[in-house]
């Protein structure tokens, strides 16, 4: 024999059910569920969010040192631009005398192999400042933007690099 659910008709007009006491319980106890797992992950969330956020703000760093060449030409005062590509034969010996010359002297390095210079790799060397193009590693001196003298010999300029690292 089945049980039958009663429902009993108050003198207000509503039905009272006797398993509205079971449903109430039972929301009760998975909203109290929830908001502990939702108290808890909030928590250590914050914690670890909070540790990344300080981490990236101490790390954050601009470094000056590498441009691209659309910027090689806005810069003031003289200085020196180092355009190399990455598979250089010369590269280890121009980084050794890299932070030399950079003690004395304003020294940008330009990565030829980035996709930012792209458009400024040719088969022949250009030094028009509105059409520069570079057959490949190229040392440059420039004042005010404008350019001053240019090495584009590797040997020529692993000598110039030498001599601005011993002054």
């Amino acid at each position: 024999m089945k049980k039958q659910k009663v429902n009993i008709i108050n003198n207000n007009g509503s039905i009272e059910n006797k398993d509205y006491r079971n449903l109430i319980i039972l929301v009760v106890v998975i909203s109290a569920i929830f908001l502990v797992f939702y108290l808890l992950t909030s928590m250590f969330t914050k914690k670890n969010n909070d540790n990344i956020f300080k981490n990236d703000l101490n790390n954050t760093e601009i470094q000056y040192k590498e441009i691209i060449i659309g910027d090689m030409f806005n810069k003031e005062g003289t200085y020196y631009a180092l355009l190399l590509e990455k598979d250089e034969p010369y590269k280890v010996a121009f980084d050794s005398y890299i932070n030399k010359v950079r003690e004395n002297h304003t020294l940008y390095t330009v990565d030829l192999t980035s996709g930012f210079n792209k458009k400024y790799i040719s088969d022949e060397y250009n030094y028009d400042e509105d059409s520069f193009k570079t057959k490949g590693t190229l040392l440059l001196k420039l004042k005010d933007g404008k350019i001053v003298n240019h090495y584009n010999d590797k040997d020529e300029i692993l000598n110039k690099i030498k001599e601005l690292s011993e002054d």
